[in-house]
């Protein structure tokens, strides 16, 4: 009976072992290092393998208690498999070998406890003093020692042989080294060993034991021109020429696997979250920006001007580029774009507010267009004329047209049919809701009926119909107050309005408020009214909720979505009354209670981090629609893979990392 091989807590070495497919070869060199290697972890990593894999790696972990059995998808690679195996491994020194038995485990041990002060120690077959046993046919000689050539020739190395299957690295250094690493096909070895050329780090060549395996009938000369291409992509992704990458996969698709524990994320959004008049979009990204750059990921912000605002500025750590105004900005982003921002991104965030940038004109890089809500019959109504018409055609027509390869994301079911309906994206269309910030909770009420408007005063909010309904609620509760929170160009006419009815003694208007004060108007409200014409989703609804306050809304896209009738608020349709329903709330305390619960409750099922998470996972589906990519999703090491026709792309498989 084969012994139980019990998994270290502390393994003193990670041992990465990819495998395309396992056969008993395989599970024999598994079975091997396990045993050679009973104080470290094996961790055996299968790509491009059906599914019966599964039952031989549990029956090789099932006796073999230090060996990690992980599966990723068709298409990483060797390259990807080890980057996979790397992240999930817990040891303070990594290597990685060959699956074939080419190396014996005495020798990786040998290469492992040789690493000195050295950052990597890695085999050679070709140095003096090695040996190796085998025939290997004259053919793969050459293909191998002129791949050795080529790459020395075009990065600089000084290494006898970057492609031996037997290295060893301090876990210190690949932490640093991945960050800047991307490739993870078949130039994965010579990314890794320049980059640690660039980063001054040692790296010792070491004479090996190896032993050839049998002839795989490669096809040598499709795998050569593979080889090739990829390495000469890898040239001129670190050089001047860099540019031109993009157009280079086109023509020569060398499937460069990026498996990266971070993203960098580039959103380009009208405002920002300084801007005076900024409002739910700009929170929206802003909070799940936040959790990204404290999660690893690298953020910048790109958006239109305002008085007093610098061109550079920055918030939670986040920069900001400010481009030309609220007139200029769609115009002056994409030469801005190319002039500063197109080298150093995964993926871009085109935040639709009315119109999109129109990022595929200018820019190749993966997308994820957010659309909060279609605006074409606002257009229509409150713009009219040939502007109104020529805004809604661009919605409907060119929209559709430029940004038909391009992922989106909405924020409600609502839109998300909307946008079906007029031709914007496809069944694949992801839906990320709003979040609840964690500061935001029950307060104090106020002592007298509150009802509270938080939002931007534009005309399709219907701000002046809630005053006007106020002012019938006043006639039944003359202690009743109303509190407008939020700026506008609508602003001169509401309180015009508001002297016309004689309410100034009961409607206040606070204006832009800060955090602490929004949070003291959320707690203090009896009731929430929001009778938008229609919402992405209503977040401050949710906020409301959040803060024990029920809501009042209209029968409206979004908004609809946002409020639980009878449980977070009530829901009016266009048409009724909503001062009757507004006076319910206010007058009726049980039913007042009630609600209050219930936005509790409800206010409970959302939060940032679950909007951030899954605007990341929208955003490697954005990037694997082209290729397979991983990416470190807060302590998750997540797998995304293109499964079928355009904007079609899963999640493939979740590994714990590290801890």
């Amino acid at each position: 009976m084969t012994p139980t091989v019990v998994a270290p807590r502390s393994p003193r070495f990670s041992i990465v072992i990819p495998a395309q497919n396992v056969d008993e070869t395989v599970v024999a060199c598994v079975e091997r290092y396990a045993d050679a290697f009973a104080d470290s972890e094996i961790i055996l990593v299968l790509y491009r393998q059906a599914d019966p894999a599964s039952d031989i790696i549990e029956r090789i972990t099932a006796t073999k208690g230090n060996v990690v059995g992980l599966r990723v998808p068709d298409g990483v690679g060797r390259g990807g498999a080890v980057r996979a195996g790397i992240l999930v491994g817990h040891a303070d020194i990594v290597g990685y070998v060959d699956s074939a038995g080419s190396t014996p485990p005495s020798e990786m041990r040998r290469l492992c406890e040789s690493m000195g002060d050295n950052d990597g120690v890695i085999g050679s077959r070709w140095l003096p003093a090695s040996k190796v046993s085998g025939s290997r046919p004259l053919r793969l000689k050459i293909a191998s020692r002129s791949y050795n050539l080529l790459v020395c020739l075009l990065f600089g190395l000084r290494y006898s042989d970057t492609k031996c299957d037997a290295k060893v690295f301090r876990r210190a250094a690949l932490d640093r080294v991945m960050r800047v690493v991307e490739t993870s096909n078949i130039a994965f070895d010579a990314d890794i060993l320049y980059a640690m050329k660039r980063l001054d780090m040692r790296v010792h060549e070491e004479p090996i034991s190896w032993t050839e395996a049998p002839d795989s009938r490669l096809k040598l000369l499709p795998a050569s021109l593979r080889s090739f291409a990829a390495v000469v992509r890898l040239r001129l992704h670190h050089s001047f020429l860099s540019g031109i990458v993009p157009l280079y996969d086109r023509v020569f698709p060398t499937n460069p696997v990026r498996l990266r524990d971070n993203l960098r994320i580039l959103i380009i959004n009208w405002r920002d979250p300084k801007h005076p008049q900024a409002g739910g979009a700009e929170n929206y990204l802003l909070e799940q920006a936040r959790l990204w750059t404290q999660w690893g990921h690298h953020v910048e912000w790109i958006s239109g001007g305002f008085p007093g605002g610098s061109s550079r500025d920055s918030i939670d750590s986040i920069p900001i580029r400010r481009v030309g105004n609220f007139m200029t900005v769609y115009a002056g982003v994409p030469f801005v774009y190319l002039k500063e921002f197109r080298h150093r991104f995964d993926v871009i965030v085109d935040s639709f507010n009315g119109l999109p940038f129109f990022s595929p004109l200018f820019s190749m890089k993966p997308k994820v267009c957010i659309l909060y809500h279609v605006h074409r019959e606002l257009f229509k109504k409150h713009l009219g004329g040939w502007l109104g018409n020529a805004l809604a055609w661009c919605e409907e027509t060119f929209v559709p047209m430029i940004y038909r390869k391009v992922h989106f994301v909405t924020i409600s079911q609502d839109t998300r049919h909307e946008m079906l309906a007029v031709g914007i994206g496809d069944s694949s269309a992801g839906l990320v809701r709003c979040g609840v910030g964690s500061e935001l909770g029950p307060g104090s009420k106020s002592d007298v009926p509150t009802v509270l408007y938080l939002g931007r005063l534009k005309a399709y909010k219907r701000v002046d119909e809630l005053i006007e309904i106020f002012a019938n609620v006043r006639k039944e509760m003359p202690a009743a107050v109303l509190r407008i929170a939020g700026t506008g160009d609508a602003l001169p006419t509401l309180r015009a309005l508001v002297q016309r009815l004689g309410l100034g003694d009961s409607v206040v208007f606070e204006g832009f408020v800060d955090d602490a004060r929004k949070l003291e108007l959320l707690q203090g409200a009896w009731v929430m009214a929001s009778l938008s014409e229609i919402e992405g989703w209503g977040i401050s609804v949710i906020e409301a909720n959040a803060c024990g306050t029920p809501a009042v809304v209209h029968d409206v896209p979004g908004l609809r979505e946002a409020i639980v009738h009878g449980t977070s608020g009530l829901i009016v349709p266009d048409g009724q009354d909503v001062g009757a329903a507004i006076l319910r709330i206010l007058q009726d305390a049980p039913l007042r209670a009630a609600l209050e619960r219930g936005s509790l409750a409800r206010a409970q099922t959302f939060s940032w981090e679950i909007a951030a998470r899954e605007m990341l996972y929208e955003m490697m589906r954005a990037i694997s629609g082209l290729e397979v990519r991983g990416v470190d999703l807060d302590r998750r090491w997540t797998f995304f893979g293109a499964v079928g026709g355009r904007n079609s792309s899963s999640l493939l498989d979740t590994y714990s990392l590290r801890q």
